[in-house]
């Protein structure tokens, strides 16, 4: 903390003393790079440990399968994609939270199940018609709290 006050003070010194700008560039990145330097000398990854045990545990109990049998293999703990989602497991206000803090990127609607096209052209349009899209499916999905079935796995970029 006493490091990034000096560099502040610094900073605000070479600004008022009007050197060349160039200078002050070259001051910014060079305090930026220590800055990087003092924060990730710091990290030390020898706390970390592996037991050995539980390692060779989920090796044995390890299901082998063939680049064939992808499609039809079944993990336990991993979801599985192969039916349409349901109804019932999504819950209106998940969903909404998503649309007010990402609804740009589109990431409601990928909760909601829709395909994986309709996210990215929410980003090619600069969030949905520049946020207009994610704002109306905002008020949509808050109208329709109680019943949010018809924009699950809906393919329309427009959900209404």
């Amino acid at each position: 903390m006493v490091f990034i006050f000096a560099i502040k003070n610094l900073f605000l010194t070479l600004i008022n003393i009007n050197f060349n700008k160039i200078i002050v560039k070259r001051f910014i990145q060079l305090s930026i790079i220590a800055l990087l330097t003092v924060t990730f000398t710091s990290v030390n990854a020898g706390n970390y440990q592996v037991d050995d045990n539980a390692l060779d545990q989920i090796f044995a109990t390890a299901q082998t399968i063939s680049i064939t049998d992808m499609g039809t293999a079944t993990m336990p703990g991993v979801a599985d994609f192969s039916s349409p989602a349901n109804a019932y497991d999504k819950d209106p206000l998940i969903a909404i939270l998503l649309d007010i803090f990402v609804g740009p990127l589109g990431v409601h609607r990928f909760y909601l199940g829709t395909e994986p096209l309709t996210g990215i052209a929410y980003i090619l349009t600069c969030g949905g018609i520049f946020g207009l899209v994610p704002l109306v499916d905002l008020i949509i999905l808050a109208v329709n709290f109680d019943d949010i079935s018809p924009y699950i796995d809906n393919p329309r970029f427009f959900m209404w």
